[in-house]
């Protein structure tokens, strides 16, 4: 779980937690911008941050990842309406990859790669959560940056495709009955499209370890999502199941 830490000075390892957990605040507060400006169309940088509600363009002391949000009680400092909960979510998560993915695989390339793609899929979660709709964009990033993963990991292309045809199989079978045709063209449910995503990411060594992860997590959502009546997005179990599957490979073969 901590390979990359293993034989490293305490002091460094400290170090590096501070220096990873820092930098994942940081994206993350950024990642809050692509959240709440990509489903609007806006350019990410055509204009600096500001209140998504009156529009007021936020100071420094507004951008403190997570601590001006519990500072100001998730509201803007202007204008006094709420922001969304999920955007100190989405830093906390960040951070929380960052640092996992320091422990796991040092400042490495794999490291770059795992950010990427996680920050990818909480950013997906998060604007499923609050938009309901799957941004085509964002699962584009998912499918590069997992394949690049996936290249580096097995040092072929080969385990990609495959992951990914035996997990639409699986989708198939599991959301069937949502499949639509019209004509000749198929419709497929966006459930089953990020499934097969997953399995492109993930590819044959880890594809078992991303079907019981998914399930499970899956299954918890449900759960919470009656305890709290309000359903918890379905992305959120992929995400969870697609990063701890890139962070914590088990030996499982397909």
């Amino acid at each position: 779980m901590f390979d990359a830490v293993l034989d490293v000075k305490l002091g460094y390892v400290i170090c590096g937690i501070i220096w990873s957990i820092a930098m994942g605040f940081a994206v993350g507060n950024y990642a809050c911008s692509l959240v709440h400006r990509l489903p609007r169309g806006r350019l990410i940088l055509d204009k600096p941050p500001y209140c998504g509600h009156c529009g007021t363009l936020l100071g420094t002391k507004d951008l403190f990842p997570v601590f001006s949000a519990l500072w100001l009680r998730h509201k803007c400092r202007y204008c006094k309406v709420p922001f969304p909960v999920s955007h100190t979510w989405t830093e906390l998560l960040v951070g929380l990859l960052f640092m996992l993915a320091y422990l796991k695989y040092g400042f490495t390339e794999r490291f770059v790669l795992v950010i990427s793609l996680g920050v990818f899929l909480i950013v997906l979660a998060a604007i499923h959560a609050n938009e309901a709709i799957i941004m085509g964009k964002v699962v584009l990033g998912v499918a590069i940056f997992g394949m690049m993963f996936r290249i580096l990991q097995d040092h072929s292309i080969y385990g990609f495709f495959q992951g990914g045809l035996f997990a639409l199989i699986a989708g198939v079978l599991l959301w069937n009955k949502h499949i639509k045709k019209v004509g000749h063209i198929y419709s497929f449910p966006k459930p089953l499209e990020l499934f097969t995503v997953g399995g492109l990411v993930v590819g044959t060594t880890q594809l078992v370890q991303y079907f019981i992860l998914y399930a499970a997590f899956f299954l918890i959502g449900l759960l919470i999502g009656k305890l709290r009546n309000r359903p918890l997005p379905y992305t959120a179990a992929f995400g969870l199941a697609v990063t701890l599957s890139a962070l914590y490979p088990a030996a499982i073969n397909f």
